[in-house]
């Protein structure tokens, strides 16, 4: 439920994020909460995340092919 709450809200923010209209927060406010809403989505859909490395290095694992 709450990974289906943060898409809901991640997408609201995008529109904000492209259109630069920000929200309750301001512009930078808002890029940095989607931001934090992406990262927290992705670090709980993915089945075997290592929860011990850094989640940078876990990102940077998917990009190789």
């Amino acid at each position: 439920m709450e990974i289906e709450l943060a898409k809901d809200i991640r997408e609201s923010l995008s529109a904000r994020v492209i259109g630069g209209t920000g929200s309750q927060f301001n512009n930078e406010e808002t890029k940095l909460i989607y931001h934090i809403v992406n990262d927290y989505i992705a670090r709980n859909e993915e089945a075997n995340v290592d929860l011990t490395l850094p989640f940078d290095v876990v990102a940077s694992l998917k990009e190789i092919p």
